[in-house]
């Protein structure tokens, strides 16, 4: 009987660390994975977003932390009264705001004495605070990409009415949970 086909091979150095210890290799090739899916996770399923200023109160509280959902655009359009995490158009820190979906493509958009108003019909929005007025008085018309949106804050919110119109484009998800603080904790509610 023949011995030498029972040896295992010798390895170099460089295999040992790898291959011999076992651990390292098993950590890199997990650390790996762990990589890959953390990036197709954030770039088409969610993304984390932290709510910077009182633009969205009373809805949305500064120092919020929220899991947008990326994945509901992937397939659909945003809706009129959704809320939605942007990138500021134009911005080159590529800051992330949340307004709420206002206009939708191809509709003409008028503020008009603090109301409101889509297509010149008096839009309602149940998300505000009765008796909120939204100035200054406008139109806009929107194109085949183009999103209107404006802060639940109106009068302490930059928006559409200072930066113009959103395209698609720039829209990153839409707000699906609230991680942080603790007592706004769950499911972000339109």
């Amino acid at each position: 009987m023949d011995n030498s086909s029972n040896i295992p091979p010798k390895l170099s150095p460089w295999q040992k660390v790898f291959y011999g210890t076992g651990c390292v290799y098993e950590l890199t090739k997990w650390l790996i994975v762990l990589i890959v899916l953390g990036t197709l996770v954030h770039f088409y399923i969610g993304t984390l977003s932290i709510v910077d200023g009182q633009s969205m109160e009373p809805n949305f509280h500064s120092g919020e932390y929220i899991i947008a959902d990326r994945w509901h655009y992937l397939f659909g359009a945003p809706q009129r009264g959704d809320p939605v995490i942007l990138r500021f158009p134009g911005d080159p820190e590529h800051v992330k705001y949340i307004k709420r979906v206002i206009g939708l493509p191809g509709e003409k958009v008028t503020i008009s004495k603090g109301e409101v108003y889509i297509n010149d019909q008096k839009l309602a929005e149940p998300y505000l605070p009765p008796g909120t007025l939204t100035y200054p008085s406008m139109t806009k018309q929107l194109g085949k990409e183009d999103y209107f949106l404006m802060g639940d804050n109106r009068l302490n919110s930059s928006d559409s009415r200072v930066w113009g119109i959103c395209p698609k484009r720039d829209i990153i998800g839409k707000p699906y949970y609230v991680l942080w603080p603790i007592q706004f904790l769950g499911k972000v509610k339109n």
